[in-house]
């Protein structure tokens, strides 16, 4: 693990220089060799942490993982395949074939939501084959959607400069944002709606949307090159700096700040919050690493550090506590049952 860290203190000084550099609306231009990050091809694993759960060819290759409740979702090409550790285990898993148009796949109390060209497919988790579907033609193409735990759907544009919200019974909304979407999710915030938190990956920005309000929050870049992002309680968002080789954390309840940052192991990707014992997970591409840390003092501290399988580009975290890990490259499910003990 590299040595070094940033203060709280100075963290906070940093977001409130770059709040008052970027005002809702502006979206930052990347310097040179800045943003439209990608994870490093992993070596070869070397005693992953935890079991591995070998997946069938036609679906090896994760290219998305999400979690709703205790059921996992894969997407793989043109299949999403829904099912339980124990169904994954026995090879039971519900395999739904979807276009090749799809984009992110995100996830919601119970529903699946993912992307696909100019509609989003909502996907029942106890019921995979029961799907309903919403036109999103105001953000065509849709790079990613979520469903708020109030029933709202937040959608953002691929290639353009809007996020649309839709309601039952309501014409849609539109709301200017600061450039094209990359990842979006909504994440829930004590007495009040969930807020959505969106990413711009060539600018490697993250910005919050006030969708209830109609209007954008501010944009903040985050580091050299980020790459995903995951929520965790109250307006909570773990983004890894895949190009800088660090992790953040951000709230975004009535603004989004920065108010952490830690150095990890080479080319970070996939993170989650783990609710159990308050920590944010990390997995580093470039070595096969699971990293660890609380955020309960003024600066993360590393509370663990495991093997990986290779090219880990997915992390979920099960309401028990159990961690998923995913394998962009065909290495299977990577599943960690007990993080003390692992």
């Amino acid at each position: 693990m590299k040595s070094g860290r940033v203060t709280a203190l100075a963290a906070v000084a940093a977001t409130s220089l770059l709040l008052g550099a970027c005002q809702a609306g502006s979206s930052p231009e990347p310097g040179p060799e800045m943003g439209n990050a990608v994870a490093s091809d992993s070596p070869p694993a070397t005693n992953p942490a935890g079991r591995v759960i070998a997946l069938p060819s036609d679906y090896a290759e994760v290219s998305d993982m999400e979690l709703a409740g205790d059921i996992l979702g894969l997407r793989s090409g043109a299949r999403l395949v829904v099912g339980t550790i124990a169904d994954f285990d026995a090879g039971s898993a519900t395999s739904i074939e979807i276009p090749d148009s799809c984009a992110d796949l995100t996830a919601t109390g119970n529903t699946f939501a993912l992307a696909c060209g100019d509609e989003v497919m909502l996907i029942d988790a106890a019921e995979p084959t029961t799907v309903n579907t919403i036109t999103v033609s105001e953000v065509a193409p849709v790079a990613s959607a979520s469903l708020t735990g109030s029933g709202e759907l937040i959608a953002g544009s691929a290639d353009a400069d809007k996020v649309a919200v839709y309601r039952p019974d309501r014409d849609p909304e539109v709301i200017s944002v600061a450039g094209p979407t990359t990842q979006l999710i909504t994440v829930p915030v004590d007495g009040a709606p969930d807020v959505a938190v969106r990413t711009n990956l060539p600018n490697t920005t993250i910005q919050d949307i006030h969708w209830e309000k109609k209007v954008q929050g501010g944009t903040l870049r985050v580091g050299v090159g980020i790459g995903q992002i995951a929520g965790g309680e109250d307006g909570l968002v773990v983004a890894s700096d895949t190009m800088g080789d660090q992790v953040a954390i951000y709230t975004a309840t009535d603004v989004i700040r920065l108010h952490q940052t830690h150095p990890v192991d080479d080319s970070p990707w996939g993170v989650a919050w783990e609710s159990g014992r308050d920590l944010a997970l990390v997995t580093s591409t470039a070595t096969n690493t699971l990293a660890g840390f609380s955020i309960a003092q003024g600066v993360p501290e590393e509370q663990l550090s495991l093997s990986t399988i290779a090219n880990a580009h997915h992390l979920v975290v099960l309401p028990n506590g159990t961690v998923v890990i995913a394998s962009a490259s065909g290495d299977g499910l990577q599943v960690i049952d007990d993080l003390e003990g692992a």
